[in-house]
C-alpha cells in the first residue's frame, strides 16, 4: 500500500458519525472518508483536525477509506492567536482555490514553511504577505514588477498600478509610491529567513494584496 502525507485544511460530516476529510498534498487535493470520525473515542481525532499534518494510507475506491494515519506536525496551536487565525483562515482560502495544473509538491512546500514560520515569529503580518505575494506565482497572474506595463521601460520605475496589475515608470505617470514596489519586489522574488525581510505598512499592504488578488483572481479574501 502506498503511503501519501498532506495537510488537513476542512471536513464534512457523512452519515451518522464518519466524516470526509480534504487534504492539500504535495500531489494535489485529496478527499478520504473516515468511519465513525465525529466520535471522539474512535482514534481518529487527529485525521479529522484542520491543519495537522499527517501521513496515512488509504483504501483503492471511488470514496477512498482511510485506513490508518500518524500526524506529522500540528498547526492546530495557531487557532489560540487571534492575528494567526485570521491569517490561518486567509491561507486555507489560498489553498483551497489552488489551481489543479500546479506544480503541487513545491506548493506544498512552501505552505508548510509557512506554517513553520508563524509557529516561530509572531510577525504574523509579515508572514501573511510575503505569502500571498509569493503565492501569485502560483495562480499564474504574476505582477509585472521589472519593466513597465506602459511602454516596457525598465528604468525609473516608481508606481505600482494594482488595477494594471504591475510597475510604471516615471515617463508614464506623476504618481509615486517606490517603497511600496520595492516591497513587492523584494517579497515576490527574493528567499530569505523572514526577519531579513524589510517591514512596512503591513494594514496598508495586505488591503492591497488582498485588493489584487480580488481585480485579478476574484478571489475575495
Amino acid at each position: 500500500m502506498n503511503e501519501f502525507k498532506g495537510l488537513v485544511i476542512s471536513s464534512i460530516d457523512y452519515k451518522e458519525k464518519s466524516k470526509i476529510i480534504y487534504l492539500y498534498t504535495p500531489l494535489g487535493f485529496d478527499s478520504i472518508l473516515v468511519k465513525s470520525g465525529k466520535a471522539y473515542k474512535s482514534g481518529n481525532l487527529g485525521i479529522i483536525t484542520t491543519l495537522n499534518e499527517v501521513s496515512y494510507i488509504k483504501s483503492k475506491a471511488k470514496l477512498s477509506t482511510m485506513i490508518e494515519y500518524n500526524i506529522l506536525n500540528s498547526y492546530f496551536d495557531l487557532t489560540k492567536s487571534i492575528k494567526k487565525m485570521d491569517s490561518i483562515k486567509t491561507i486555507i482560502n489560498v489553498i483551497k482555490n489552488i489551481p489543479l495544473d500546479t506544480f503541487h509538491e513545491r506548493c506544498y512546500n512552501f505552505i508548510i514553511n509557512t506554517l513553520n514560520n508563524l509557529k516561530k515569529y509572531d510577525d504574523e503580518d509579515k508572514i501573511l504577505s510575503i505569502f500571498l505575494i509569493k503565492m501569485l506565482y502560483v495562480y499564474g497572474i504574476n505582477p509585472s514588477l521589472k519593466e513597465c506595463i506602459i511602454c516596457n521601460s525598465k528604468s525609473n520605475l516608481v508606481f505600482l498600478d494594482l488595477n494594471k496589475g504591475g510597475a510604471i515608470c516615471s515617463n508614464c505617470t506623476i504618481n509615486n509610491n517606490l517603497d511600496k514596489l520595492k516591497i513587492w519586489n523584494e517579497y515576490y522574488y527574493e528567499k530569505k529567513e523572514i526577519e531579513k525581510y524589510s517591514d512596512f505598512d503591513f494594514e496598508q499592504l495586505l488591503k492591497d494584496i488582498k485588493l489584487y488578488y480580488n481585480i485579478h483572481l476574484s478571489i475575495n479574501l
